[in-house]
């Protein structure tokens, strides 16, 4: 696991960059333990996986409520509207199942080539909503720490 700081005119952010594969899940839920917006990563080749849907679960039950789906490697499906529309179709059927009222948003995007990061791509202009970006400055986080019980990560118990 690995943290990342960075801060924009509007927000400062940590981002706790956990690996996505299964072994590592633990890492996952340690690094999860004390944020308030999970970025849900999906490829857009393969879809909504059995990862992504254990990754939602272990963020809602600790007490994650913002979840961003970023949709990413667009440029390798010609920045389909369809598949977009697919996987958050997909998503949203498989979100009913989670715990709590939850704030989530997609966006569709391709991290190597920039699009829909930080500023509007112009491959996919059937998308109108705000980038990655914009969705991390604007959501409200009204989390009070004092008020949520008491959490920390174990690696290993033996």
């Amino acid at each position: 696991m690995a943290y990342r700081y960075f801060s924009t005119e509007k927000r400062k952010f940590i981002i706790a960059d956990t690996p996505g594969h299964e072994q590592y899940t633990r890492n996952m839920a340690t690094g999860a333990s004390t944020c308030e917006l999970a970025i849900l990563l999906i490829d857009a080749r393969k879809g909504v996986l059995d990862q992504t849907r254990r990754h939602s679960f272990i963020s809602t039950l600790l007490g994650i409520k913002h979840l961003v789906v970023a949709i990413n490697k667009m440029d390798l499906v010609d920045y389909s509207e369809e598949t977009f529309t697919r996987i958050r179709e997909d998503y949203l059927t498989f979100a009913g199942q989670l715990p709590g009222n939850l704030d989530i948003r997609f966006v569709p995007l391709s991290a190597l080539e920039g699009d829909n990061v930080a500023s509007q791509s112009e491959s996919m202009p059937w998308y109108s909503g705000p980038t990655l970006l914009e969705v991390l400055e604007t959501v409200e986080i009204q989390r009070v720490v004092d008020a949520q019980p008491m959490r920390f990560g174990t690696g290993a118990v033996r």
